[in-house]
């Protein structure tokens, strides 16, 4: 029988020395139990996904521009050995990727009884994941059902009626404007969905708690960078079609997601 305190517990002290490989274990084994998840438990999930899967991310990011720029000087040594490396980063991504999927999925079959709160952050993070992967394998399917889960936690977030200013509503507005862009290339609704929500979000300032405010003015911050980005991306391609190569598809260098952020309880 599993001890769902134990696991909780074990959690937790994985994620004190930051040993997020074993705490994927422990993830997967509590994901098939009837369990009822408190907001610091929901964080812990964050933590170790953003804390593994983002650093892996950041590492792939890095390595395209490398092989790029050594495609440019011919570095036939290096490429190959980045290509290596890629190949080595990418594998471990998806893995992760689809585990975090799957642990999701489990949770919210096994606790039908979620508040549309929990379930937003189980749908949304299943969106973001699917979209991680389509980063690596542009597969069609994998962007229909990134589509799917971020469609249905639109949805979901209505019903959940958050304020303007909280983390929740802009993390997600955050990372869809971001698969709007990234995913769909769709770069007007990208910028129309961040103008919406931060334009909602300073309106509402007075609302800010103060122990969020700075998770929420960054989280802004985010928002505007990427209007800007995507604005200048924009006439860039209007200006010179011909010049659209030396636009980077995703942004990736420079656009800004809510798994680049720590959460509260880590500060």
């Amino acid at each position: 029988m599993v001890d769902q305190e134990d696991l909780l517990n074990r959690c937790k002290l994985n994620d004190l020395i930051e040993n997020y490989g074993e705490m994927f274990e422990d993830l997967n084994k509590l994901s098939k139990i009837k369990i009822d998840l408190q907001n610091d438990e929901l964080d812990l999930i964050t933590r170790c996904t953003k804390c593994y899967i983002g650093h892996k991310r950041g590492q792939y990011r890095k390595i395209l521009t490398l092989i790029d720029k050594d495609k440019i000087v011919d570095n036939q040594k290096n490429f190959a050995l980045l290509e290596k490396l890629r190949k080595k980063l990418s594998e471990e991504i998806l893995e992760k990727c689809n585990e975090t999927i799957e642990i999701s999925q489990n949770f919210l079959r096994n606790n039908p009884t979620f508040s549309k709160k929990t379930q937003l952050y189980f749908t949304k993070t299943i969106a973001d994941h699917y979209r991680y992967i389509y980063e690596i394998n542009n597969k069609e399917d994998v962007k229909n059902k990134s589509k799917d889960y971020y469609e249905k936690s639109l949805q979901t977030i209505k019903e959940c009626k958050y304020g303007s200013t909280e983390t929740p509503y802009l993390t997600f507005y955050l990372n869809y404007s971001v698969f709007l862009h990234d995913t769909m290339k769709n770069t007007e609704d990208a910028i129309k969905v961040s103008k919406t929500c931060l334009y909602e979000a300073l309106k509402d300032t007075e609302e800010i708690v103060d122990n969020n405010q700075k998770d929420i003015v960054l989280l802004c911050q985010m928002l505007k960078d990427n209007i800007s980005l995507w604005k200048t991306e924009s006439n860039e391609g209007n200006n010179d079609n011909n010049n659209n190569n030396l636009i980077s598809g995703t942004g990736e260098s420079e656009k800004k997601e809510e798994s680049q952020i720590r959460t509260s309880s880590e500060k």
